[in-house]
């Protein structure tokens, strides 16, 4: 699912009545400026099978798109790519048609697609969707086990759909490669656990249920966090709640919360953490939480590069 709404999680569930799905359509309206300028670079180039146009409303649905050679030509949210998935680069031609929570009918319509992807968490839209172009659903994440078979399954779907098999089966072998080189890599980084601070009180922990736990398992690492998680793969603690990790390796995600970082160097209780003083606690750049397998391969790297 997309990520713009910030690190929290909660507002990308977040549907609209009827009531004001009509009021935004105004708004919405507001993104159609400039649409003539960008209509032509859409186009196919002449002398070359045009690839099918593609819709994705999900950040994971869109990297799959990117990797097997047929980008989408709109999507949610383009703002936030660089600070959530930035994996694969997005194409600068892909449009930017609102959010999950207030897609923009009207641009949608303008961009011709031939299929929307999507997600089940806007099942709600999908009947305003289906009035534009068919729409394939994908359900990967918050299915109560491990998303990653998910994950394979849908990028399967997708080359089968798109005429790329070949594609999908090179993507599925190179990240299943790039997991193996990384195996060896970071074996000696022992028991860890990876974190987003909410804010300087609320914490959000990563577990079994999520992509990173998927990566932990394929590496044949240790969570240090010692308690359940939710069926989106992660848990919510305060700080006094990381005591529970003793000296294991700690990893806190970007996008950190601006001054964060002063205030934990001024924190007792941070500075008390035996990962904190025996110097364990490493920060790490953005991986998708809710991504697909090039947000597996990005986050088996970034723990690679901490491991040399």
């Amino acid at each position: 699912m997309a990520c713009a709404w910030g690190s929290s999680g909660i507002r990308k569930h977040t549907r609209p009545s009827a009531t004001s799905f009509e009021m935004t359509k105004m708004r919405r309206r507001n993104f159609l400026f400039g649409s003539a300028a960008f209509a032509a670079t859409l186009r196919p180039v002449p002398g070359r099978a045009a690839a099918p146009r593609v819709v994705a409303l999900d950040y994971g649905l869109a990297q799959t798109l990117i990797e097997l050679g047929v980008p989408p030509v709109g999507l949610i949210d383009t703002q936030g790519w660089a600070e959530w998935p930035i994996e694969p680069p997005l194409p600068a031609s892909v449009v930017n048609i609102g959010s999950s929570f207030e897609v923009n009918m009207e641009l949608l319509q303008l961009l011709k697609p031939d299929l929307i992807i999507s997600t089940p968490y806007l099942e709600w839209v999908r009947p305003q969707l289906e009035q534009i172009a068919p729409v394939k659903s994908f359900p990967i994440h918050a299915l109560g086990s491990s998303p990653y078979p998910h994950i394979i399954a849908a990028t399967r779907e997708l080359g089968r759909m798109l005429g790329r098999q070949g594609e999908a089966e090179a993507l599925i072998d190179r990240t299943d490669n790039e997991l193996q080189v990384a195996k060896a890599s970071t074996r000696h980084l022992g028991k860890l656990a990876v974190i987003t601070f909410i804010d300087a009180r609320n914490i959000r922990v990563y577990g079994p249920g999520g992509i990173f736990q998927d990566v932990f398992d394929r590496l044949e690492l240790e969570n240090a966090w010692p308690h359940p998680t939710n069926e989106w793969g992660f848990g919510d603690t305060s700080m006094a709640g990381l005591v529970d990790i003793g000296d294991s390796r700690l990893f806190y995600m970007d996008p950190v919360p601006p001054d964060l970082l002063a205030t934990l160097a001024d924190s007792p209780l941070w500075q008390s953490m035996p990962f904190v003083k025996n110097g364990h606690a490493q920060r790490m750049a953005s991986v998708l939480m809710f991504g697909t397998l090039p947000a597996a391969s990005r986050f088996a790297r970034l723990l690679t590069e901490a491991a040399a």
